[in-house]
């Protein structure tokens, strides 16, 4: 390959590197924004069919004021699970609450959810090596100043590693501390989730 288009492609990049690694942090801030929206949403929503599916049992749990969102939900699926457990025949009923549910907008979300977390957890990899790729693109510029290195070019690619390798930690620590605080609650929902799809399939399956 033409060494003059490895040296544009260097000096592009070593242009703005400080701009490809705030994209990066704009894309991160979007997802975890997103992905918190989408969290508190489905929350509510998988509170809103457990409850549905509970509907018509009068010994269903009591609504507890002093129980969290993920402990209502827990309390209610553990009481299906119960139920279908002990008596097969409520499975009808509990197949009468469940088919005016609408499960698939449910699962996109779930899906989502997982997805996004996945790309989360890519990204705070990725600025580390952003901060690497501005060290080495520094080093190469002096590399490619026609075999000529002198002090202002070597402070040039001295600052340039620096700033870029400084800015890509900094966005990693602080992306892998929001990742840190959001995961158990991530775990969890997807959990709630899958234990809510196998009491739904348990339901639908035709004695």
């Amino acid at each position: 390959m033409d060494s003059s288009l490895i040296q544009n492609l260097f000096t592009f990049i070593s242009n703005n590197i400080f701009a490809i690694i705030y994209c990066f942090a704009a894309i991160e801030t979007y997802l975890v924004v997103s992905i918190f929206l989408l969290m508190k949403k489905h929350e509510n929503i998988l509170v809103d069919v457990s409850d549905n599916l509970l509907k018509g049992f009068k010994d269903a749990p009591d609504y507890d004021s002093d129980q969290n969102v993920h402990e209502r939900i827990q309390a209610a699926l553990d009481f299906i699970n119960h139920k279908i457990s002990a008596n097969e025949d409520y499975r009808v009923e509990f197949a009468k609450n469940a088919n005016t549910i609408s499960r698939r907008p449910f699962y996109s979300r779930h899906y989502k959810i997982e997805i996004f977390a996945s790309v989360i957890s890519t990204l705070v990899q990725i600025f580390p090596l952003l901060g690497i790729l501005g060290t080495i693109l520094a080093i190469a510029q002096t590399a490619f100043n026609n075999g000529a290195i002198d002090v202002s070019s070597l402070s040039s690619a001295f600052v340039l590693a620096m700033d870029t390798t400084i800015l890509g930690i900094t966005f990693s620590i602080v992306f892998m501390v929001i990742e840190s605080t959001f995961q158990p609650k991530i775990e969890r929902i997807i959990s709630e989730s899958l234990y809510y799809k196998q009491l739904v399939s348990r339901i639908n399956i035709p004695k």
